[in-house]
């Protein structure tokens, strides 16, 4: 059968989607990007925003729509987050729909579809409450499908992400995350040496290591612990690793021995997504993130000082219940005192199930969520845009990705047509620069001319790439 999956969310969700198409492709199965001609279509959700939730359910009504019309059989799926949260009701909700399956329980996925195609009754794979684990079923279910998955589907051609923890057990009051992905399971080292190893000799030479708190990882084996910042010495002797990242670090849990790593391993990148949320106290603690913004501020100044060129990102909500114009301020002031590369704004919605939900008014009136949302992208607009103009006039080192989303045709200098690519350094820019299409997966030196606040554009050094 012809397979579409669409992806929703973070980057956990689309390494969970190269992993069922694997599983998928496995069955015989062809993966295709068009769902008009697909026979089995799954879309993996997230739960972490309204508008995440909105989206998914407004592709589960238009696909049942198109499948009551249509006289030909059609398999809907969902699964991820969302499907975690909602469960089996999403059936009853969508009488088209035929398979219902929680980020717990992917192995299942691919019977699943079998048993829908073969007319069976439509199916629920959730775990209820995915807290409980009974006999570490879960974490051999999910390591053993890292461990299985099919190199060729990953992220980039010269990029993959590897799981080394799945769930959380920090609780923000905001987050829905401990509730659909249950409690934090870290993964045995060795088998996230393995699962490197075998992708970079499948040429993937730059890896993203992924935890929903990826910084609080922690093995414990009889007497030994794993610590995050001995993964990252195990994992950064791999042969042939060129790049080594992390997503996404918890501030109370970045320990200085981690930003000690990050300074003595050569090829782990010198970036740090550190998502703060608020600048204010007050707001913090309603959030429950269990750290204080001088602590925070405290971190920043400890990593700048000891990771040279460290390059931050960060995270904030706006709106949060009882946020007033003083606490926004703060978080204005935060954004320019840290220097983030950019940073991911979100207004404030309420998420079923969560303390903040369930124990705090959400006070905040939409108008002002909408005025202090683009308030903090200006703001951060300005601070990214002086963050970026530092590059301008170095040459800095580009993993090639591919063509830019945007790219038409250009010309060279001398005439000669070129593509328009986009790569990214190792401090997470994005730069834009003219080459032809088999730099792709190269490692290429680029002169930057001029800066926007997100993105680099820059023109290829005299002295070229180097191959990854």
């Amino acid at each position: 059968m012809k397979v579409y999956i669409e992806t929703m969310g973070c980057q956990m969700n689309r390494l969970d989607s190269e992993l069922v198409a694997g599983a998928i492709r496995a069955e015989g199965h062809e993966l295709v990007t068009d769902p008009t001609g697909a026979d089995v279509l799954l879309y993996n959700t997230c739960s972490v925003r309204g508008h995440a939730e909105q989206k998914a359910h407004s592709r589960l009504a238009e696909q049942s729509r198109r499948k009551a019309e249509s006289r030909r059989p059609i398999v809907i799926g969902v699964f991820g987050c969302m499907a975690q949260r909602e469960g089996a009701p999403l059936l009853e909700r969508y009488p088209q729909l035929d398979i219902v399956c929680g980020p717990g329980q992917l192995e299942a996925i691919p019977g699943l579809i079998a048993a829908s195609a073969n007319g069976q009754r439509r199916r629920s794979a959730v775990l209820d409450p995915p807290r409980n684990d009974p006999d570490g079923c879960r974490e051999s279910a999910f390591d053993r499908m890292d461990m299985s998955r099919d190199p060729s589907l990953t992220t980039g051609p010269a990029q993959a992400f590897v799981r080394i923890s799945r769930g959380c057990n920090r609780f923000c009051t905001y987050c829905v995350v401990p509730y659909v992905r249950g409690p934090q399971l870290n993964r045995d080292p060795a088998r996230v040496v393995e699962e490197v190893r075998r992708l970079v000799e499948a040429g993937r030479s730059e890896i993203t290591l992924l935890g929903q708190t990826v910084n609080a990882y922690r093995w414990r084996s009889g007497t030994t612990t794993v610590r995050f910042s001995d993964l990252l010495e195990r994992v950064s002797a791999v042969a042939g690793l060129r790049r080594l990242r992390f997503v996404t670090s918890h501030p109370a849990d970045f320990s200085d021995d981690v930003l000690e790593a990050m300074a003595r391993l050569a090829n782990v990148c010198p970036y740090i997504h550190l998502p703060a949320q608020s600048g204010s106290d007050a707001v913090l603690e309603r959030m429950r993130r269990g750290y204080t913004r001088g602590q925070y501020d405290e971190l920043v100044n400890r990593a700048r000082a000891i990771v040279p060129g460290v390059v931050l990102a960060g995270d904030f909500i706006v709106g949060f219940p009882g946020e007033t114009e003083e606490d926004h301020r703060a978080s204005a002031d935060l954004i320019r005192r840290s220097g983030y590369k950019n940073s991911f704004i979100f207004r404030y919605s309420p998420r079923p199930a969560t303390a903040a939900a369930e124990k705090l008014v959400d006070d905040v009136p939409l108008p002002v969520k909408q005025r202090r949302h683009s308030e903090l992208l200006a703001v951060q607009a300005e601070v990214g845009l002086a963050h970026h103009h530092q590059y301008v006039g170095e040459t800095v080192e580009v993993l090639a990705e591919g063509p830019s989303p945007k790219a038409g045709k250009c010309k060279s200098s001398n005439g000669a047509g070129l593509s328009q690519l986009v790569g990214r350094t190792t401090g997470d820019h994005i730069v834009v620069f003219d080459g032809g299409r088999e730099l792709v997966t190269q490692y290429v030196q680029v002169e930057v001319l001029a800066a926007t606040p997100l993105t680099l554009i820059g023109k290829m050094a005299p002295l070229s790439s180097a191959s990854a």
